[in-house]
């Protein structure tokens, strides 16, 4: 896509890699820019958003956006129908408790300890 790719031709994209999304694959949505467009990268990262806003349902965001070069990526990742991200999990849920409790841990047995006191005096002779 570029910066004036238009809404059209932007919901043909999606719709082809929410196919892709479905079938378990990862999508790269790259916005390339071409002279003047490289001074307005916010425009990319607006499109790139949208992106992954019509494709929250059935994907992730893996790696967010970037520059390099001349293009503004990111990747998307496909999620499980079932599955909740991190992020829309409940936060009032109880969390689920640990698996076993470590128990404190053991002085390393291969230093010796260095007592540390205060001088003392030799008598005078």
């Amino acid at each position: 896509m570029r910066p004036k790719t238009n809404v059209h031709h932007r919901d043909l994209k999606v719709n082809a890699a929410r196919k892709w999304l479905a079938k378990g694959m990862k999508v790269r949505a790259t916005v390339r820019f071409r002279g003047r467009e490289a001074s307005y990268p916010e425009l990319a990262l607006e499109d790139l958003r949208e992106v992954a806003e019509m494709l929250k349902d059935c994907a992730a965001i893996e790696v967010p956006p970037a520059v390099e070069g001349r293009n503004m990526s990111m990747v998307l990742i496909a999620i499980k129908p079932g599955k909740k991200l991190a992020a829309e999990s409940k936060p009032d849920a109880a969390p689920t408790p640990a698996v076993a409790e470590k128990k404190p841990a053991k002085p390393k047995t291969g230093k010796k300890a260095v007592k540390t006191s205060a001088p003392q005096e030799t008598p005078a002779e």
